[in-house]
């Protein structure tokens, strides 16, 4: 044990302070065991009698008791004034020491952490009906097919550092994949991997991000997305959303200021509205004229019930302006972390230099098992079938919201994605959200509000209400259950 003797009168009270230290400050928590006399008095190079001077003066006060064989322990229950001590020893050590100061990035960075609360439940009460949105249900068949490629892959030479772009072999697939299927237009070159799309906007913020900078997003819009570009030191313009998405009419306006602009043009979060072609040639344009750049999160986009696809943005840019995101954990399992970005080709080596220097690279291992996954087909036959379940209780959703509240709310967002949007036409029940989200998780039902996306005020309450995490029999039940939770609080 290292104590440290303050040289203040006698060696056994000098002893008996710095262990009467270590037992205040719980170094030495109750019952634990002394250093034996003999071994404690080779390291402070004393004599044995000393140190059994200063453990006789910890036992007369009552700190530490001997046990015949079994040493000197600390005692199991200290005295009450003891306590005190302890207590007020900590407190005044926290008294004594500042708080950290933080950097600006830091401090942004918590304050959307803690803000979070407002968007779950509070308290033990367990939900009976959850409408999480971005839960996924685990596909039990693609599970037992990921466990037989992740055993058969372990035995290869995967365990060596592998390249901060990803595995040549994924950014293949994925290349083939986007390019057919979303209308991209990439080479495996243009495609960096990264764990998550959250990753991928943190590092695209530290790629083009200086204090003071201006960053266009959607209102409302994706909470994280506007945490990245504040904490990196941007200024954030929201841009208002409509039913065919960013209102891109004023963008003129800001040309000479924005430097990034982020936008969910197949599946806008959180309204479900999907950005027309006019507006995404209108946004390509003044990227162009304006020298900024466009990053396109597509999370959801594999999930389309009605109407016809429309191309990527990225497909449609003639003058390399949009980054391209794609993720997995909304199709497969969010434990998986892996997305990636399609980058201009002048953008993938400064890219790949800003992802080296925070986590080297995503596991290589979970990147063959990906890969693997796709070229054998089990990637897009998973698509299939999770459309077809999603499909259902987007339908039963949907009919159980207007059979029990139609009159009452506006539905948006309804042809793809994992989410809807309710927005209720009773202006007054805004004014009431934290008593009726309070009202329904004491009964249960896990509803979630939108307002925490919208910069601006918005006008009426809503509610997200995401089918891809709750069982089909729950659906009507909680619908109900959110009727009258409801029907109280209505003018």
């Amino acid at each position: 044990m290292l104590l440290e003797l303050d040289g203040d009168g006698p060696l056994y009270l000098q002893i008996y302070r710095a262990m009467k230290l270590q037992i205040l400050a719980g170094h030495l928590s109750e019952g634990a065991k002394l250093p034996a006399s003999r071994i404690l008095a080779n390291q402070l190079s004393v004599s044995r009698n000393v140190v059994m001077l200063g453990y006789d003066q910890l036992k007369a006060e009552g700190y530490v008791i001997g046990h015949k064989g079994g040493g000197t322990r600390v005692v199991d229950c200290l005295p009450d004034e003891r306590l005190d001590t302890v207590d007020q020893a900590r407190n005044n050590a926290r008294k004594e020491s500042a708080a950290p100061k933080l950097s600006a990035q830091a401090t942004i960075s918590l304050a959307y952490w803690q803000g979070r609360a407002r968007l779950s439940p509070q308290g033990n009460t367990p939900l009976s009906y959850d409408f999480r949105y971005g839960d996924i249900e685990v596909d039990q068949q693609s599970k037992k097919q990921w466990r037989r490629l992740t055993a058969r892959l372990f035995n290869n030479d995967v365990h060596q550092y592998g390249s901060p772009q990803g595995e040549t072999y994924l950014r293949e697939k994925i290349a083939e994949y986007v390019n057919r299927n979303r209308g991209c237009q990439c080479s495996p070159e243009q495609i960096a991997i990264v764990n998550g799309s959250q990753q991928a906007l943190d590092i695209i913020a530290r790629l083009f991000i200086s204090p003071g900078d201006k960053v266009i997003v959607e209102e409302p819009g994706y909470l994280a997305a506007k945490a990245v570009f504040q904490a990196a030191g941007a200024s954030v313009i929201p841009m208002a959303v409509d039913q065919d998405g960013m209102q891109v009419e004023s963008l003129s306006q800001q040309r000479s200021k924005a430097r990034l602009l982020y936008v969910t043009p197949s599946h806008q979060f959180p309204t479900g509205s999907i950005l027309s072609l006019s507006r995404r040639l209108a946004l390509l344009e003044w990227a162009e004229k304006a020298e900024g750049f466009i990053i396109e999160d597509d999370y959801d986009s594999e999930f389309r019930f009605e109407g016809r696809p429309i191309a990527a943005l990225q497909g449609l840019d003639k003058s390399s302006r949009t980054l391209y995101i794609g993720t997995f954990s909304k199709v497969l399992f969010p434990a998986l972390r892996i997305g990636y970005v399609i980058l201009p080709p002048d953008l993938v080596e400064p890219f790949i230099a800003l992802r080296w220097h925070s986590d080297r690279h995503t596991g290589t291992h979970q990147q063959r098992v990906l890969a693997e996954f796709i070229a054998a087909g089990f990637y897009e036959r998973h698509l299939r079938r999770m459309r077809k379940r999603y499909e259902s209780r987007r339908r039963l959703l949907i009919a159980s919201l207007q059979a029990s509240l139609g009159s009452q709310i506006e539905l948006h967002g309804t042809n793809a994605g994992l989410h809807l949007m309710v927005v209720f036409k009773d202006r007054s029940l805004l004014e009431k959200e934290t008593e009726i989200l309070s009202t329904a998780w004491s009964a249960g039902l896990g509803i979630y509000p939108a307002s925490p996306l919208y910069q601006l005020p918005p006008e009426r309450l809503g509610l997200l209400f995401g089918y891809s995490g709750i069982e089909d029999a729950a659906i009507q039940p909680g619908i109900a259950l959110l009727k009258q939770v409801i029907e109280p609080f209505l003018s």
